[in-house]
């Protein structure tokens, strides 16, 4: 949100999405976990913390890149390369037709093709579980409108956040061996054989999203690099720094990459120096979030009986809590500069 705010966006961003204002984690058979009040960081840091849409998010940006220059994004095209000489760099696509820049940032994904290009094939790190996704229109009743529900199982989680205009964003993961394809009877059964014994307002939000819009991914991230460009190219987003969904930081971290490239571009007189510097300003900070973001994961989906115990137990203690309210202020706190107009 702050990122958004110096890119003139906060207020759109907050009209198309469900402010947060606190966390309640259930057991599965119903019993509370705990409860994060997310307005209190809010206020601390200065931002509000909101639930919105990818592609409503999208659209925002979308929108505003627009209004700076109706041809400024141009689809339809697949990157395959690019190509690099004294005076610019050219992006190669799909179609045999080529862009020249000053400079590239391959903000393409985890399986970015730019990335491939700079550093060679590297694999991805399997994080041990797999997630279902759905969004829900369905009608939202208090608190759910605005305290997020979240289940915290045995090698599973869930939850439920509302995502703006009558939406349900819900998901929820298990520990299993890495398949992108449904079982045979297909997404809605496999998840609702998975939540069949919750006694938590889960199921509803599953039952009203149709089979087809339901998500299933492997969940994969990335190990840190010190190095994340070459000469006039660099990486943004999940392409370089991509992490587990535990914090719901990934989103996150490629609209700050996105505040500090522009700002760093500005900074220096030639493409390269711009670029060099952002890495240096944005590699710890990224970096420190992916790597708490996989140590989230392991103690989330733990699944042994002593290791849940052990962290259904501790995690309801105040040196617990504290511990979590400590890690979402630094979260949170992001020092970003503030652009030109």
């Amino acid at each position: 949100m702050i990122a958004l705010r110096r890119l003139g966006l906060e207020t759109a961003a907050l009209d198309r999405g469900s402010v947060i204002q606190s966390t309640r984690t259930f057991f599965p058979h119903g019993k509370a976990f705990g409860r994060m009040d997310i307005a209190a960081l809010g206020r601390k840091v200065g931002a509000s913390s909101i639930c919105l849409h990818r592609a409503a998010l999208q659209r925002i940006l979308l929108d505003a890149a627009r209004v700076v220059h109706p041809a400024s994004v141009e689809t339809g095209r697949e990157c395959v390369g690019f190509e690099a000489d004294k005076a610019g760099i050219f992006a190669l696509f799909a179609d045999g037709s080529q862009e020249r820049g000053d400079l590239l940032i391959g903000a393409d994904g985890v399986h970015s093709v730019i990335r491939r290009q700079l550093f060679g094939d590297e694999n991805l790190r399997f994080a041990g579980y797999v997630a279902w996704r759905g969004v829900a229109g369905v009608a939202i009743n208090p608190p759910l409108d605005r305290e997020p529900l979240i289940v915290l199982g045995r090698g599973s989680q869930g939850g439920c956040f509302c995502c703006g205009h009558g939406r349900v964003y819900w998901y929820l993961t298990s520990n299993c061996r890495p398949g992108l394809t449904a079982g045979p009877l297909g997404n809605h059964a496999e998840v609702n054989e998975r939540i069949k014994g919750w006694h938590v307002p889960f199921r509803c939000f599953v039952e009203a999203t149709p089979e087809e819009a339901i998500l299933r991914n492997d969940i994969v991230d990335r190990p840190a690099r010190r190095i994340w460009g070459v000469g006039r190219v660099s990486l943004l987003g999940d392409a370089i720094h991509a992490m587990t969904p535990d914090l719901g930081q990934g989103a996150c971290q490629a609209l700050e990459d996105a505040v500090i490239l522009a700002d760093s571009l500005r900074r220096y007189p030639s493409a390269e120096a711009g670029l060099r510097d952002y890495e240096a300003r944005r590699r710890h900070r990224a970096n420190f979030v992916a790597a708490q973001s996989r140590q989230m994961s392991q103690v989330l989906q733990l699944s042994h009986p002593i290791p849940v115990w052990l962290r259904d137990t501790l995690g309801k203690t105040s040196w617990a809590t504290n511990r979590a309210v400590k890690l979402f202020e630094r979260l949170f706190l992001s020092e970003l500069p503030v652009l030109a107009s």
